[in-house]
Parts: C-alpha cells; sequence; structure tokens
C-alpha cells in the first residue's frame, strides 16, 4: 500500500480538517490524551482483527445520546467517514456510530464472514488504513491534554 506524497499529504490536510470537524479536538484545538491511544490502535487492530470487527469495537459508545464524552472511540469513526465521503460531510457530527458503519460499508449486509470476502470490502480496508495513518499523523498536530502532567500539556 503505497501511496505519493502528494496524495499523503492530501489526506492529513483533510484529517486535520476531519479531527476539528467531529469533536475530536476541542474549541480550544486540544485534544485529550486518550485519544492519542485510540488512534494508535486503530491501524493494528484493522490488520489483527479485521476491518469489520475493529469498525463494530470502535462504535463502542456511539449509539448514546450523549456521545461526545471523554474518550469517545466512535468519534474516529465520524473521522473517517469525514474523510471516506465528501457529501454529507456537514451532517456526521449528528450520526451515530453504527450509521457510520453502514455508510462507511455502501449499507451492505450479511454476515462478518461474507462481507469480509467481498472485493469492495477488501479496497475500503486498504482505504481506511490510508485514513488512519493520516489521522495519526494529522493528531501530532495538535497539543495534547494530558491531566497527568503539570499544566495538562503535552
Amino acid at each position: 500500500m503505497i501511496i505519493s506524497k502528494e496524495k499523503q499529504a492530501e489526506l492529513i490536510s483533510l484529517a486535520i480538517e476531519a479531527i476539528q470537524a467531529v469533536g475530536i479536538a476541542g474549541g480550544d484545538g486540544r485534544v485529550q490524551k486518550v485519544h492519542e491511544g485510540y488512534i494508535n490502535a486503530l491501524g493494528p487492530a484493522i490488520i489483527q482483527s479485521g476491518l469489520l470487527p475493529t469498525l463494530i469495537f470502535y462504535n463502542k459508545g456511539g449509539d448514546q445520546e450523549e456521545s461526545n464524552a471523554e474518550g469517545d472511540l466512535s468519534l474516529w469513526l465520524k473521522a473517517l467517514l469525514y474523510m471516506h465521503q465528501p457529501e454529507g460531510r456537514n451532517k456526521i457530527r449528528q450520526k451515530k456510530g453504527h450509521e457510520c458503519i453502514a455508510e462507511l460499508l455502501d449499507r451492505r449486509s450479511g454476515t462478518l464472514k461474507d462481507l469480509s470476502q467481498e472485493g469492495p470490502i477488501k479496497r475500503l480496508r486498504g482505504e481506511v488504513l490510508q485514513y488512519v495513518v493520516a489521522l495519526k499523523l494529522a493528531l501530532r498536530t495538535f497539543e495534547i491534554d494530558d491531566p497527568k502532567k503539570k499544566g495538562g500539556k503535552v
């Protein structure tokens, strides 16, 4: 999965926009420390467990009424959808986690085994891994809030 520098730069810019748009970064441009661990684990989880099980795991807490709670995993689903789907970006923040998964999968349905064998899902896995790399690099441009450190900044 090799992509050009230009494409990676474009994805990083889009990832910065996604992080701000879905609420991973607060209004002050700071990101909670817990989100660093979430994005660091996303790529390896996809490789080890598969795309669909990982998306389902990251839906944890995403279907609750108030999904902007501290450390909400589903915000990363919203960021992935933001990067994947140019149309409808202004409505992504209101979506629940399962809606993000459905839209990422183009509303396909079936068993995990059947879906994971489909060609479009295999291509989506490659795209999502590219998005994850861009999100991880983009997160480094934000100030990280670490409550355990003096002053809360890293």
